[in-house]
């Protein structure tokens, strides 16, 4: 079976992959900076691997679809690099090659070159991994089909199995991933009922089954344990500022939220709202802009990059990238955005700080909504009448508030260690 997928991989799928995304990427700027990105890929991938230092233990390469992958990698390329080992990032998202911010001097980043097997074997030759990790999904038939025959162990880490997943019911793409997934030495799941469906549908193959847990805990753990308060809104946030930030909003996350928030400076005047909308592009927060102006009177809207004009405005609007974080650190109150749209963004990062946390999971992405209101400190909101009942609650008391934000606290007991688990593991079994 897993012969005639890879003819029909070659002949079929792949081809239909290229078309869609050359024709996807007249319209999308994203898809097209894609395309631009990785001209030339091979010499700028050469240029940057002679930068690296002879290693007892060689070259390892990462694969992150997109900059939330990267983040979760961060554990495990600390861990590499205290072995002595130099670190390949690919990329096959532009903006997880553009905004992932390299910080370790063993470590380069590169895009993934489009999986065409001569592309795939050039690859593999320039970077000569001792194994290959790639996190939380994204693989590729032909870079794995070179992979395997060159004997360089494969692995995945962060896995998840999505019974909602088509390619996992559908049978004929089900087939299919399970020969893709029948590739890899190891996967490290993040919970017991992962670990049992890979070890259901993968009965038949010798990939090995890991019981892990999710690096993802781990590295928003550390990141939030660096990062406290924003110095140059010191005098913005002066006196008995409440503050709200919105992370990661949509056009969906605003229209039920700019309504709650001007009926709620009716009664709370001190509130300070932050809006971090996704991707802030000019275009976007003209029309937000506009929307405030046209539509609601007790909103008084700044940029943040106008910041310095400030004059008692009670809503600022991010317009510059890198601050979410810290401006969760100062929140009494957080909405993370997504779920209306297109799947929850990272509700782990305000968890960090032990603040209520709302969001919409009418998109379902992930479990983490699931963990944040088992442990009493998420909630899940699905229009205006929540958001409002909530946020009126938690600004009006602040015992209540304090009380629900400690149990964020329960999120991350167990997440420590995770990544050095996944390395020393991968390491015993591919020592050469």
């Amino acid at each position: 079976m897993y012969k005639l997928w890879k003819v029909l991989y070659n002949i079929i799928l792949l081809p239909a992959i290229c078309v869609f995304f050359s024709i996807y990427a007249l319209v999308n700027s994203k898809v097209r900076k894609g395309f631009y990105g990785r001209r030339d890929l091979f010499n700028k991938l050469s240029r940057s691997l002679s930068v690296f230092n002879e290693s007892k233990n060689g070259n390892i390469l990462i694969h992150c679809s997109s900059l939330g992958e990267y983040q979760q990698a961060i554990p495990l390329i600390n861990e590499f690099s205290k072995l002595g080992f130099n670190v390949v990032v690919s990329f096959f998202s532009p903006s997880g090659y553009a905004n992932s911010n390299i910080s370790f001097n063993n470590c380069i980043k590169t895009y993934l070159p489009l999986d065409t097997i001569q592309s795939g074997e050039l690859f593999l030759d320039m970077i000569n991994p001792a194994f290959i990790v790639f996190m939380r999904y994204d693989l590729w038939m032909n870079l794995m089909d070179s992979a395997k025959r060159r004997d360089i162990p494969m692995y995945i880490a962060n896995a998840r199995f999505d019974k909602r997943d088509l390619t996992w019911t559908f049978p004929v793409l089900r087939s299919f991933k399970i020969e893709l997934y029948g590739l890899l030495t190891g996967i490290f799941t993040i919970d017991k009922k992962d670990e049992q469906e890979y070890k259901k549908v993968l009965s038949g193959k010798n990939t090995k089954v890991y019981l892990i847990g999710d690096s993802k805990y781990e590295r928003v753990k550390q990141a939030g344990e660096g990062i406290s308060g924003v110095p140059e809104l010191s005098d913005v946030i002066s006196g008995n500022k409440k503050i709200f930030v919105i992370g990661s909003s949509w056009k969906e996350d605003e229209n039920v939220l700019f309504p709650v928030i001007d009926k709620l400076l009716q009664f709370e005047p001190d509130l300070m709202t932050f809006l971090v909308p996704h991707e802030p592009k000019e275009k976007k927060i003209d029309i937000i802009l506009k929307k405030i102006h046209s539509d609601f009177n007790n909103i008084s809207p700044i940029r943040y990059s106008l910041i310095e004009n400030f004059k008692n405005e009670n809503l600022i609007i991010v317009d510059r990238i890198g601050l979410l974080m810290r401006l969760y650190s100062i929140a009494q109150v957080s909405y993370v955005g997504g779920g209306f749209k297109s799947g929850l963004h990272n509700i782990l990062e305000p968890a960090i700080y032990n603040i209520p946390i709302l969001f919409s999971n009418t998109v379902k992405n992930s479990d983490e909504d699931e963990i944040l209101m088992n442990a009493g400190c998420g909630f899940a909101v699905s229009g205006q009448k929540d958001v409002y009942r909530l946020l009126r609650k938690f600004l009006s008391d602040s015992d209540y508030r304090r009380k629900v934000g400690e149990n964020c606290r329960k999120v991350f007991i167990g997440s420590e260690g995770i990544a050095e688990k996944i390395v020393q593991i991968i390491n015993q079994r591919n020592v050469r």
